[in-house]
């Protein structure tokens, strides 16, 4: 599912320029809330809400105007009481209306205002639309895609740009290892989702753009990541489309990389 959020605050408040970790906190936070069918449901994948292993979600960066940006303390200042956010998970249609009504639950802490901690509260949703998935789709990134090489000998996180000879490799082996990883690793001939005849491919359209986030202590102790927005086709099963679509692309979307948008 896909939620579009708008979500109120008081002018004047004051957040850092790199907000994803307090806002995948605020989705972890939410999810731990969530009622027992929600929760069986997540644990037949293997997870559990409540140890914040279930990372089958990704958001959008917020969407901010007016504002003015201090470049030497990395903080934006909101001239308005409204921002915009989208957060998209891989769950059973079937809780939607739940989790929306657990969103709404639970203001989400950002920033300061006046020197104390600022809140923000659902203001108004929507639950967006499911696209028509096909095999070859094109996708814009929205936030950025991370993607580390799965090359032998290569040096540990070694970032690889999208233009990489060997980029798609990576790019597909994460895809596979999240997905199945939802699927109780399942294999995806057990899954009939892997067909010879149907390579996956990746094609870079335009030019990638690098992106560089810094995190607040998590438990991955994750500092940095870096990754590249960029405008994309892929050819996939499309029970992996949509997958991604909704549990972001690359690694680490649960701390806000891998959100796309149809082209």
């Amino acid at each position: 599912m896909r939620i579009q959020f708008s979500l109120s605050c008081q002018k004047g408040t004051i957040i850092p320029i790199n907000y994803q970790s307090e806002i995948s906190n605020w989705i972890f936070t939410v999810l731990s809330k969530s009622g027992a069918e929600l929760s069986q449901w997540v644990q037949q994948r293997g997870f559990d809400l409540t140890s914040r292993n279930f990372k089958l979600f990704t958001f959008s960066p917020l969407a901010i105007y007016p504002y003015e940006m201090d470049q030497v303390k990395q903080e934006f200042k909101l001239l308005g009481n409204q921002v915009k956010l989208s957060i998209a998970l891989y769950i059973d249609q079937a809780f939607e209306q739940q989790v929306v009504h657990l969103f709404r639950q639970v203001p989400l802490q950002l920033g300061t205002l006046d020197g104390r901690p600022a809140q923000f509260e659902v203001k108004h949703w929507q639950i967006m639309p499911r696209p028509n998935f096909k095999d070859s789709m094109q996708f814009k990134a929205v936030s950025p895609i991370s993607v580390t090489t799965v090359e032998e000998g290569k040096v540990a996180n070694l970032y690889l740009l999208p233009d990489a000879e060997n980029y798609d490799v990576s790019f597909f082996h994460h895809v596979v290892r999240r997905f199945k990883a939802a699927y109780q690793y399942k294999s995806l001939v057990n899954l009939k989702l892997l067909d010879p005849s149907f390579p996956m491919e990746f094609k870079l359209l335009g030019q990638a753009k690098s992106r560089l986030i810094h995190l607040k202590p998590n438990p991955e102790g994750i500092t940095q990541l870096r990754g590249f927005v960029y405008e994309f086709e892929v050819k996939l099963p499309v029970p992996l489309v949509e997958f991604c679509y909704y549990a972001g692309f690359g690694e680490f979307p649960h701390l806000g990389f891998g959100f796309v948008e149809m082209k």
